[in-house]
């Protein structure tokens, strides 16, 4: 049954990453993409929680960034899951408030970064992506939004 479900949330993510707003990654890397975010996603439901937004997705060259915008909830729990293809060295996201302000990142040398958000304020906040690294550009990357 177990393999069944992540079978299931693998095929899901897929089919999410090739709807229109990641229309631009191409296979295999929206397959390879939506397994490792699938993997995470089991982790993060284990601790209870569940998929409040995404994937965002995109391809970038080496030192590029993106930003994409989304609504976060003041005092609710979230973590923003990000993953990239093999040929990304390091991937990191940072989370901006409004006025571009700096709420919370991940930067370390590592191609899953995740962000441990409690936010203070009700609104819009931009994730910001950032390819640190990429032997082979453009690296493609995803991530989700998730809360408890």
């Amino acid at each position: 049954m177990l393999g069944l479900k992540r079978a299931f949330a693998a095929f899901a993510a897929l089919a999410l990453l090739a709807g229109p707003a990641a229309a631009q990654v191409p296979d295999p890397f929206a397959r390879e993409l939506a397994q490792k975010l699938s993997r995470g996603e089991a982790l993060l439901r284990d601790d209870g929680y569940q998929r409040a937004a995404g994937p965002f997705a995109g391809g970038l060259n080496e030192r590029r960034a993106r930003r994409h915008t989304i609504m976060l909830r003041a005092g609710q729990d979230y973590r923003i899951l990000g993953v990239c293809d093999e040929r990304c060295g390091d991937f990191d996201l940072r989370l901006y408030a409004a006025g571009n302000q700096l709420v919370a990142q991940d930067v370390l040398d590592d191609a899953v970064p995740i962000i441990h958000v409690r936010p203070a304020v009700t609104g819009n906040y931009d994730v910001e992506a950032v390819m640190s690294r990429c032997s082979s550009a453009p690296c493609w990357y995803a991530f989700n939004v998730y809360s408890r």
